[in-house]
């Protein structure tokens, strides 16, 4: 298991969870805790912020994990290619008006590990010291990634035939489209990160860079894709549909969810038992005041009155209770996770609740380390607690058998969680300060932030990982994430 904590905008954070795959159990169980220790000062309690407000400021995602094949390997024989390729020579030699039932997913399949491929070369490329490896290397990315989009696009001509509906030459542009932008975008950023100083004994190289963009650029306006950048535009429509066909073509690692409240049915056991405890008091009541006082008298209908308001209170402090009881063993949901056939290949209960310092493990409370200025930074007011827990368990020879030719190592869940309820109370983020300079003194700059610690819990079996993250907010949003290591 593994855990990455990044900045999705300036009011979400997003934690990607890595869970493999272990075919030789029959189902895969981890557990995930996060941990988030709030200042009191910034007005997060149980009372202000719910449950309900908690997952609606939470967005979830589920999906497989990319298969991974090298960049340069793509368009291998016998590889992905070679079977995108038959599915294309199948509709050439029996023309239909709608895809098969595999072609959509084939070109989806294709797109996702092409992306994740450029992504991860191009991350390599830019860990390498040397330059002349960087150098080699940036020729063969080159290389890959035409070999790549003219492969692609060699596939065009076969579904040009009489009798070929137009949503199967749709579905085709709609890669086509997207593999020339993902092109643009990772060849603009390796220009971008690699110093000019690298490329200096090979300008040519740096040109080739560019002029593989300026390629994407004029294909697309040829093929008359109208995501095209302009100088003098806030280029809309070019944002617009790289995210429309950015979720298109990842929508086929997506695992489709299915969100039911656990314990409904021992919930409401345990709420007509406190209504039964109830209205036991309340009868009792009833029968000993009229055996005392006669059945129709005044004592006897204050006894009644009486009785009555109790029974209402005992009944509710009853359900209080019992919730919070409940709450330590039931999940507040429970999600079963299915393929596109509607298989589960898994299940995930998740809860959210406030906890006191007492209540977490000694490993949690010696990872936290406040320190004296944590304290006076907390006003000495403490701080609020807050867990969020999910129990994950899959069914590995279920998930891989979704793409049976290819090797699934693992589900990621994607976390995003919006941090705006805690900015409410903070304070202006600008504050003036003095520095001395020869002159005297000098007006400067400063920003007030606030920390909000995080640690999460990774379980598995017997192992159990711990990591501490800080959040350093301002009332603007998210400034930077720092990781925490004791």
């Amino acid at each position: 298991m593994n855990v990455q904590v990044s900045i999705h905008d300036k009011y979400q954070v997003e934690l990607k969870v890595g869970y493999p795959l272990h075919s030789e159990a029959s189902r895969n169980t981890y557990e995930l805790d996060l941990y988030m220790f709030a200042p009191r000062s910034l007005g997060v309690h149980p009372e202000m912020y719910t449950k309900q407000q908690f997952y609606s400021d939470m967005q979830t995602y589920i999906r497989l994990r990319t298969p991974p094949v090298p960049l340069n390997q793509l368009t291998a024989a016998g590889g992905l290619f070679e079977r995108l390729h038959d599915v294309f020579i199948r509709i050439s030699q029996r023309p239909s008006k709608e895809p098969p039932s595999d072609y959509e997913n084939r070109i989806k399949l294709f797109c996702c590990v092409f992306k994740s491929a450029v992504r991860d070369y191009v991350a390599y490329i830019q860990d390498i010291e040397c330059v002349e490896d960087r150098e080699r290397l940036t020729r063969e990315y080159i290389t890959s990634v035409r070999a790549v989009a003219e492969a692609y696009r060699t596939l065009h001509a076969a579904i040009q035939t009489p009798g070929v509906g137009q949503p199967i030459h749709d579905l085709y542009c709609f890669g086509d489209e997207y593999i020339s932008l993902l092109i643009d975008d990772y060849t603009c950023y390796l220009v971008d990160v690699l110093p000019a100083s690298d490329l200096s004994g090979s300008m040519e190289l740096r040109e080739t860079l560019m002029a593989v963009v300026r390629d994407e650029i004029e294909y697309r306006r040829k093929r008359g894709y109208p995501s095209i950048p302009e100088k003098q535009n806030d280029n809309e429509t070019l944002v617009f549909r790289r995210s429309i066909l950015k979720k298109y073509v990842a929508s086929i690692l997506f695992l489709d969810t299915e969100v039911r409240k656990e314990g409904v049915l021992l919930e409401q056991t345990l709420f007509s038992l406190a209504a039964a405890v109830a209205m036991v008091f309340a009868t009792a009541v009833a029968f000993i005041s009229q055996s005392i006082y006669g059945a129709l008298t005044l004592p006897v209908f204050v006894a009644l009155v009486v009785s009555y308001i109790f029974k209402d209170r005992i009944k509710d402090l009853i359900r209080y209770y019992l919730s919070r009881k409940m709450s330590r063993f039931l999940f507040d949901h429970k999600t079963r996770i299915h393929d596109a056939s509607r298989n589960v290949v898994g299940t995930c209960k998740e809860s959210f609740e406030f906890i006191r310092e007492c209540k977490l493990s000694t490993p949690v409370r010696q990872l936290r380390d406040r320190d004296h200025i944590t304290e006076i930074e907390n006003g000495w007011l403490g701080e609020q607690t807050l867990l969020y827990r999910k129990r994950i368990r899959l069914y590995p020879q279920k998930v891989k058998s979704i793409f049976p030719d290819h090797e699934i190592e693992g589900v990621n869940d994607i976390i995003r969680l919006s941090i705006q309820a805690f900015l409410r109370k903070m304070d202006d983020p600008k504050k003036e300060l003095f520095v001395m300079d020869d002159d005297g003194f000098l007006p400067v700059k400063g920003t007030r932030v606030y920390h909000l610690n995080l640690i999460i819990r990774l379980a598995k079996n017997d192992t159990e990982t711990l990591k501490r993250y800080r959040l350093v907010l301002t009332r603007k949003g998210i400034k930077r994430i720092e990781q925490v290591r004791n």
